[in-house]
């Protein structure tokens, strides 16, 4: 596909370096010729210096026979401008970037009336993925969650787990006691994709996938026994912590939000009743102390800048808070966290560039029926992903049983659990795939999978 990426932040940087490795033909546009030149230099790209939002800059950049716009500036009003532009002068598909509230009530109203195809929020998207990631026991990293039933959760696996000699991992769900799954093994910092007969070592970083329902056991197995979150305090009060907000005070949480600018206190209160809104430098321990930090159940920092959320995280995990989020931008600061046990960090731009992806893999195999992709995460530092597609009546191995020598996978990949009306199921031998089913597969990086039939060898 041919794309235009309008706007180099974060999400327009991932996109560029992801695009080329989908084999996806991309152009960059960006008022700034530093970015420009950065990225043509960095990633297999080309670049136009300019506003996205200008007839000829886009022209000029292709649209008259793009397959799809993408505009992700840091400004709403020339995202949506640029897209009914390029759609004005040919371009096939239209994507664009919505953070304010206010706009983003209004997204049908954009798709229906301006025929903008898909409009993303990465600042509601990390609200929505914090808001689940307090519903897991604090010690436990959730990476990626499908169709609101089941999760998979990172953890490192210890002695008192594993014995030395390891364990294969058909037998592990023995260990936990419940129906689950391992997914993806990280060892010396290389990925596994295991299959049954895959010998768990203690000090693995394994990928479990489960049901929702049993992470309260899984928890307990490892000694994080789930402690429901009641009071949850957000350190940063801007656009993602009013989403957040809102859906934790519509969950009956105590909500304390600290912000340092008066007027926006002032609006949060407004937008925020049931929320106690206090004026306050985040970043000043006292203040923290003050305003109950060793008394809350969890405690995401979400200010502005990356090294002030990485000192309020580590305030609150020496102050004892069991769950803590760090919202950063850069990757090189999830590493560092890592190092200090506080390794549950949402990235925005990445979550954002994902729904990108889902998007254009659904545009690239065209399905009458539907969307064939229905999320797309990606795990282990980027190594490998999570993908939940939909088996349609087209999908060629319907109602074979896995262990028949003509359901053959491709390499590296797992079918990892199927969704059938709700309930979750992890496979074995016997299992089948259904027309309706939603099937989680995981796959090492650069597999190019679009649709269910592409995992079949």
């Amino acid at each position: 596909m041919k794309a235009i990426i309008i706007g180099l932040s974060q999400i327009g940087i991932l996109l560029a370096q992801q695009m080329p490795k989908e084999n996806h033909d991309a152009i960059v546009i960006d008022i700034d010729k530093e970015k420009v030149e950065n990225c043509t230099d960095l990633y297999n790209v080309n670049g136009i210096c300019g506003s996205g939002a200008s007839k000829e800059i886009l022209m000029r950049a292709g649209a008259a026979t793009a397959d799809i716009v993408i505009a992700v500036t840091s400004v709403d009003e020339i995202n949506l401008m640029a897209c009914m532009i390029a759609k004005n002068c040919g371009t096939r598909y239209a994507m664009a970037k919505i953070n304010q509230p206010e706009l983003s009530k209004d997204k049908d109203y954009f798709t229906a009336e301006f025929k903008i195809d898909s409009i993303i929020n990465p600042k509601l998207e990390a609200a929505l993925e914090m808001y689940r990631q307090i519903r897991v026991p604090g010690e436990l990293k959730a990476d990626a969650y499908f169709s609101d039933v089941a999760t998979i959760i990172r953890i490192r696996l210890t002695e008192k787990l594993i014995p030395v000699g390891g364990l294969p991992v058909k037998e592990i769900k023995n260990v936990f006691g419940t129906d689950m799954l391992i997914a993806t093994v990280i060892r010396d910092k290389k990925l596994y994709v295991p299959k049954g007969d895959f010998v768990i070592q203690p000090g693995d970083i394994a990928g479990i996938i489960t049901a929702d329902t049993a992470i309260p056991q899984i928890a307990e197995r490892l000694g994080a026994a789930h402690k429901p979150v009641r009071n949850v305090m957000l350190v940063g009060g801007g656009t993602t912590a009013y989403y957040l907000g809102r859906k934790l005070v519509e969950d009956r949480k105590s909500v304390t939000i600290l912000e340092k600018d008066a007027k926006r206190c002032a609006e949060l209160a407004e937008l925020l009743p049931e929320a106690n809104i206090s004026y306050a430098n985040g970043i000043d321990t006292d203040i923290l102390i003050e305003e109950g930090m060793e008394k809350v159940d969890s405690c995401i920092s979400m200010t502005g800048k990356d090294d002030t959320n990485m000192v309020i995280s580590m305030f609150a995990w020496s102050s004892g808070v069991k769950s803590i989020i760090t919202r950063i931008n850069t990757t090189a600061y999830e590493k560092l966290l890592n190092k200090v046990n506080i390794d549950i960090t949402i990235l925005p731009a990445v979550i954002s560039a994902n729904r990108v992806l889902s998007f254009i893999r659904n545009l690239v195999v065209y399905n009458a029926k539907g969307n064939d992709i229905q999320c797309l995460y990606q795990l282990a530092g980027g190594m490998a992903e999570a993908t939940e597609f939909v088996a349609y009546d087209n999908c060629r191995r319907l109602g074979i049983a896995f262990k028949q020598p003509e359901f053959k996978l491709k390499k590296d990949i797992l079918i990892a659990m199927i969704i059938r009306q709700g309930q979750v199921i992890i496979p074995d031998g016997n299992s089948k795939i259904h027309s309706g089913d939603r099937v989680i597969v995981i796959s090492k990086k650069g597999n190019g999978l679009n649709t269910l039939n592409d995992i079949f060898a």
